[in-house]
């Protein structure tokens, strides 16, 4: 699936989009973007109590918000396309 970043997401990812395959939910691509892009991605993706996702952020699955889908239990494809966009970014 294609990830696409926005704002300082960029600056961790050196890029504005990535390739991820494997995760099945929002939740897990989390999981995996931190996992990939470390500690900087994860400050940006976390909670203060270090779950996912940050009350800051925009999630998309295919240009929908996933308060309007599953939440972070949203299911992917592997041709779905994520955006993550800081809430600074979307106003």
């Amino acid at each position: 699936m294609e990830v696409r970043f926005f704002a300082n997401f960029i600056d961790i990812t050196g890029s504005s989009t990535c390739q991820v395959d494997g995760p099945h939910t929002v939740y897990s691509l989390v999981e995996a973007l931190c996992l990939r892009f470390g500690e900087p991605m994860a400050r940006l993706l976390l909670n203060e109590q270090g779950e996912p996702l940050h009350e800051d952020l925009f999630v998309l699955v295919n240009g929908r918000h996933i308060r309007q889908l599953n939440g972070l239990q949203t299911e992917l494809a592997p041709t779905d396309v994520i955006s993550i966009v800081p809430v600074i970014e979307a106003g």
